[in-house]
């Protein structure tokens, strides 16, 4: 771990060196640019004044070649200023997560459903979130395929697939920052690309199509024709501007199709060029993994790269957003230029448009497995999990909740093993029993997604993940605290089935009425839950529950147990075997200052 943070740190210091002189010669440039600009006007007005026009007109030509040349020379400069900023901040988030100083990072709040099995009681979206913790993805689309995959199963071969490739990316620090880095910059400002993608999927075809291709072969060669003939001689000028004239008609029938392009893409088309600079770094990367060299065999095309592909529709954009000036209106007059990116647009559609969003799936998922290895990688202590082909199987050595601090955290071991078997979880007031249910759900969830989990060892089986702890009163609705928790669980029994099992963890199962109806409840709750498809653990109060250990096959009794010397009571929150022998509510009201009678 402290070797982690020196790398992160050391790459930090090195990143903020660079930043820093890359602003020196920011300002170098700027500077020099606004000096040669006044050199240029000072020698203009002397040329001027001397009436020597042939040095004003090479001084004007050597200051507009001079001022492109340290414009994309500053440019140049620029960028590397914001990629090398971008990949400090990286570094600097990388020791928050660390310090597991999470606020400043995006809570994911918009996946959020407060319906789903366990997302509320987990913590997996949020104010200090796993989502937080784990989420290092540079495109929205990436971001929401981790989402997904921290809110769905998955199948074995699935996980297996994503550990392995993770396994390989956790080590490659500069290909994931770079990718981050690349996704950072470009992913603010290029705007939202759904009309964009709705754009690339509507096929239908260019009205027209043979006729204008007719057209821009005949109408441009009369035009020049024309221009030629005038100029030696042969023509009058009459038939240079008849043709212009039908030129002009002809772009008519290409106008509205163009505006429509523009309007539809101007929005979104920039993401192209995000999705470029990705597949760059991908298509570079030397991968060894099967499946990560299946994402890169899928950035091909015809023999071709996706890069390629991809900067030829940027280009075709670019030239329709920018044709707001006179050179192109003038070009486009005489060779129907808006005609031919036309039917080149609609070409590379036919063509491509199917490939895009594959690519834009593609990289996704490369930036999904990408922030799965930067967790990874950030918590080297970490393991990755073995799937257990046995259903109903959970077994864990040093497992522990990866949102507490590694220095106050304590880790706990933990077998379960059977059809409808029950771990019953008594213990006192504030010992680790509902944080041992997060701690084996977020485990679960980390495992299922393909992640290391915060445990020497774990070895499970696929399951449906459900939870019932933070049941809520739905003023609004007129719903009781209780009324929730019976709503939560009746969905619970609802959600049980035959095909995957479910590992369910309730707790203080119905502790929102009095204790015989709750005694009576809970009793006919575990007996329904041991003959379901289904495996878990509930923590109570009611330490009579643990008697159904001896009535019930698979139920077994766990505890978290205390004690109280003197005014303090000393929690070791160590799961042990057996139903808990301590108690230490009357010793928190005492020290509460609530007047308890001695007995």
């Amino acid at each position: 771990m402290k070797d982690t943070q020196v790398i992160f740190e050391k790459r930090a210091s090195e990143y903020q060196q660079k930043v820093s002189e890359l602003k020196n010669r920011s300002k170098r440039f700027s500077f020099i640019r606004i000096l040669s600009f006044l050199a240029a006007i000072i020698l203009i007005i002397q040329g001027a004044n001397d009436g020597n026009s042939s040095l004003v007109g090479v001084i004007t030509l050597v200051f507009v070649v001079l001022f492109v040349v340290l414009l994309k020379l500053h440019q140049k400069v620029r960028a590397a200023l914001i990629k090398q900023q971008a990949l400090f901040e990286i570094n600097q988030d990388e020791l928050k997560r660390m310090r597991l100083q999470l606020s400043e990072f995006d809570d994911g709040k918009e996946f959020y459903d407060v319906h789903h099995p366990y997302h509320e009681d987990l913590d997996i979206f949020g104010k200090h979130s796993l989502f937080q913790f784990v989420n290092r993805t540079a495109t929205s689309d990436g971001k929401k395929l981790l989402a997904n995959w921290l809110s769905h199963l998955s199948n074995k071969s699935t996980i297996e697939k994503r550990q392995n490739a993770v396994k390989e990316l956790k080590n490659l620090v500069d290909f994931r920052q770079y990718f981050e880095a690349s996704g950072r910059i470009n992913e603010s400002a290029k705007g939202s690309k759904e009309v964009f993608l709705r754009w690339l999927k509507d096929d239908q075809p260019l009205k027209r199509k043979a006729l204008l291709q007719v057209l821009l072969i005949i109408f441009p060669l009369l035009t020049l024709s024309s221009i030629i003939g005038y100029s030696l001689g042969y023509l009058e000028l009459g038939w240079s501007f008849l043709m212009i004239f039908f030129n002009m008609i002809i772009l008519s029938i290409a106008f509205n199709p163009l505006m429509e392009i523009s309007k539809q893409t101007e929005n979104g088309y920039q993401s192209v060029g995000v999705l470029k600079d990705l597949i760059l770094l991908v298509e570079k990367e030397k991968l060894k993994d099967s499946h990560l060299r299946q994402i890169q065999t899928a950035l091909h095309q015809k023999d071709q790269s996706a890069a390629k592909t991809l900067t030829q529709l940027k280009f075709l954009l670019d030239t329709v957003h920018n044709r707001s000036n006179m050179m192109y209106v003038l070009f486009d007059f005489l060779l129907l230029l808006d005609v031919y990116w036309l039917i080149r647009i609609h070409k590379w559609k036919e063509q491509n448009k199917l490939e895009l969003q594959k690519w834009f799936e593609t990289m996704a998922e490369m930036d999904a497995l990408n922030s799965l290895a930067g967790y990874a990688f950030s918590n080297p202590q970490n393991t990755f999990p073995k799937v257990d082909d046995e259903p109903f199987s959970i077994e864990a050595i040093g497992l522990g909740h990866p949102l507490i601090n590694r220095e106050k955290r304590v880790n706990n071991e933990f077998t379960f093993k059977g059809k409808g078997g029950i771990c019953l979880i008594t213990g006192s007031n504030m010992s680790g029993k509902s944080t041992f249910l997060r701690t084996l759900g977020v485990n679960m969830v980390l495992a299922q997604a393909g992640a290391p989990i915060c445990a020497d060892f774990m070895k499970f089986s696929i399951t449906q993940v459900f939870t019932s702890m933070r049941t809520k009163d739905e003023l609004e609705e007129n719903v009781s605290s209780f009324y929730a928790e019976l709503k939560r669980l009746k969905k619970l029994l609802d959600s049980i089935n035959n095909q995957v099992p479910t590992l369910f963890m309730i707790d203080e199962v119905l502790k929102g009425t009095n204790s015989e109806d709750r005694h009576k409840g809970a009793i006919s709750l575990i007996k329904q839950l041991n003959s379901a498809y289904a495996f878990g653990l509930v923590s109570t109060h009611d330490l009579v529950l643990g008697s159904l250990a001896n009535q019930l096959n698979g139920v077994k009794n766990y505890s978290f147990n205390s004690v109280i010397k003197g005014d303090e009571i000393i929690f070791d929150y160590t799961l042990t075997e057996g139903i808990c022998k301590s108690f230490n509510a009357t010793k928190l009201m005492q020290n509460m200052g609530i007047d308890i009678p001695e007995e």
